[in-house]
């Protein structure tokens, strides 16, 4: 029955692990992403009618 807990403890430190590793890689990833569409965005001129405006 120890050995158990050893393995149950292991398992519970490595998904604790995992998430915080998954986390930060998230937020890290959202800010690129973010930054890359303003950068595109930047490019689209303003001017453009959309399909559904009246004219």
């Amino acid at each position: 029955m120890e050995l158990n807990w050893y393995i149950i403890g292991a398992v519970i430190l490595f998904a604790i692990i995992l998430l915080v590793y998954l986390i930060r890689r998230n937020l890290k990833d959202e800010k690129e992403v973010i930054e890359h569409f303003n950068e595109q965005s930047a490019t689209f001129p303003d001017d453009e009618p959309e399909a559904n405006d009246p004219q």
